[in-house]
C-alpha cells in the first residue's frame, strides 16, 4: 500500500505518479532533473552482477515517467560512481568518479539516446569525484567536487581530500583549475548578478564545539575565492545542496544534530544567507511521523526556491539505528519516507507532506522544479517499479503542482 500524508498549514499538494527502474540489482539515485523535451533524467549507481562493487547508472524517462534508456558505464570489480548531471546543448552532461587504478574525477556527455559522445578522466594521486555541473550560456562547464581522498566509493561527505573548481570547454577540456578552501565542494552555481561562482560544502572547522559546518565559498569568474564562511550550531551539520536566490543570496539544505538548534538526531537545516555571505535565518525541521528524536533520521539533499519566492526542501526520513516503532498511520520507523518541507521568504512553514509505502522503503535522494509548478523527487525505492527490479530502484515521484491557498 502507498501512502501519502500531509500535514497541514497550507494545502501540501499530492503526489502525481511514482516510478521505478533498475536492474536486478540494487540502485542509488544522487541527482535528477527534468530535461527540455518535459521528461526527467537521473543519475546514481547500480551493482549491477558486480557484487558490492558499482557502476555508474543514467536513466531517462518521459513526462509521465514511463522508461525511454538507460546507460551504464564502469568496469567489473571497481567502484564507478555516477553523481550529478545536467543538460547541454544536444544531450546531457554527467559527472562522477570512474576506477582507474584510483577513483578518477569523470565527466561525460551523452546525447539524447544515451550514447557517449565524449568522456574524460581527470586524474589525482589518490581518489577523487565530480559532485556538482553547471553549464554556463557560452556552453562552457564549470564542476567541483574533491580528489586525493584516501576514501574511494560513494562517500557522503569527504575528508583529508582537496576541494576544487574546475572549468572546462563544452567537449570537457581543462580551461583551468583552482582549490578551494573545502575538502570538497558539493554543488557549485554560476552567479546570477556577476561572473563569478557559488560553490557550497560542508567543512571540519578542526573545534570540537563546532566540528562540521555548512560551508559557502564566492568565487571571482576565474575561480579565486572572494570569501568563504561557515555556519552551523554546536554539533555537526552536512550540506548537500544550494540555490541561488532572486535578492542576490542563497539557500543552503543539508541537515544538522546540533542540540543549539534543538535538535536530538539529523533534521533538514535550511539556511537563508545574503549576498555578502551573512545568515538571515535557519529553520530546522524533523519528525514527521513521531516516534523517538534519538533515532530518526530526517536527511535533506535538495532545496530550490520556489517561482512564489518561497523554498522548499526535500530528502528522507526514517531510522538507522537497532531500533523499530509500530503504531503510527505513517508507517513503522525503520521504513525510510520521502519528506518534503515548503516555506515562504521568510522560512515560516506553509506546509510539510510524507510520502511512501507503509511497508517498503522510499528514501528521498534529490529534489527538482517542474515546468507545471510541481516537484520531482528522486527516491531510493523499494515499493515502485516491476518485481525484478528490488531491491532500491531509481524512484522517480512527481509531485503535482501547488494548490491555490488564500
Amino acid at each position: 500500500m502507498f501512502v501519502s500524508t500531509a500535514i497541514l498549514y497550507a494545502q501540501a499538494p499530492d503526489m502525481e505518479w511514482h516510478k521505478g527502474y533498475g536492474t536486478d540489482n540494487g540502485e542509488h539515485i544522487h541527482e535528477l532533473r527534468q530535461t527540455r523535451d518535459g521528461g526527467y533524467i537521473g543519475i546514481g549507481q547500480t551493482s549491477e552482477d558486480r557484487g558490492n562493487y558499482s557502476e555508474i547508472l543514467v536513466i531517462k524517462i518521459d513526462s509521465t515517467g514511463e522508461y525511454m534508456w538507460k546507460k551504464i558505464i564502469g568496469s567489473a570489480k571497481r567502484d564507478d560512481i555516477g553523481i550529478c548531471v545536467n543538460e547541454a546543448d544536444n544531450g546531457y552532461v554527467i559527472g562522477g568518479g570512474l576506477f582507474e587504478g584510483n577513483q578518477q574525477r569523470y565527466m561525460a556527455k551523452l546525447d539524447y539516446e544515451g550514447a557517449i559522445i565524449w568522456e574524460h578522466v581527470y586524474e589525482n594521486k589518490r581518489n577523487g569525484m565530480i559532485r556538482g555541473i553547471d553549464i554556463l550560456s557560452n556552453g562552457e562547464l564549470v564542476t567541483t567536487g574533491y580528489k586525493n581522498c584516501a576514501l574511494s566509493g560513494f562517500v557522503f561527505i569527504a575528508d583529508n581530500s582537496d576541494g576544487f573548481i574546475m572549468k572546462t570547454d563544452s567537449e570537457g577540456n581543462v580551461i583551468w583549475e583552482k582549490p578551494i578552501s573545502a575538502p570538497q565542494g558539493a554543488k557549485v552555481r554560476k552567479e546570477i548578478n556577476s561572473d563569478g561562482f557559488a560553490i557550497c560544502a560542508t567543512k571540519w572547522m578542526n573545534d570540537p564545539e563546532h566540528p562540521q559546518d555548512f560551508y559557502l565559498i564566492k568565487t571571482d569568474e576565474e575561480g579565486n575565492e572572494y570569501w568563504s564562511k561557515n555556519y552551523g550550531g554546536d554539533s555537526d551539520e552536512h550540506c548537500y545542496d544550494f540555490d541561488l536566490t532572486t535578492d542576490g543570496g542563497y539557500i543552503l539544505g543539508g541537515h544538522t544534530r546540533s542540540p543549539s538548534y534543538g535538535v536530538v538526531n539529523w533534521d533538514f537545516l535550511m539556511m537563508k544567507i545574503d549576498n555578502e555571505g551573512n545568515e538571515e535565518w535557519h529553520r530546522t525541521f524533523g519528525q514527521p511521523r513521531g516516534y523517538d528524536p534519538e533515532y530518526i533520521h530526517d536527511e535533506a539533499y535538495g532545496i530550490r526556491q520556489t517561482p512564489d519566492g518561497g523554498f522548499v526542501i526535500a530528502g528522507g526520513s526514517g531510522d538507522e539505528h537497532e531500533y523499530s516503532a509500530s503504531g503510527s498511520p505513517y508507517g513503522a520507523s525503520d521504513i525510510w519516507k520521502v519528506y518534503i518541507v515548503k516555506v515562504n521568504p521568510k522560512g515560516k512553514l506553509l506546509w510539510k507532506a510524507v510520502f511512501g509505502s507503509n511497508t517498503e522503503n522510499n528514501a528521498g535522494e534529490y529534489l527538482g522544479l517542474t515546468n507545471d509548478g510541481g516537484f520531482i523527487i528522486g527516491s531510493d525505492s523499494d515499493s515502485a517499479g516491476k518485481e525484478s527490479f528490488k531491491p532500491n530502484n531509481f524512484g522517480f515521484m512527481k509531485i503535482k503542482p501547488e494548490k491555490n491557498v488564500k
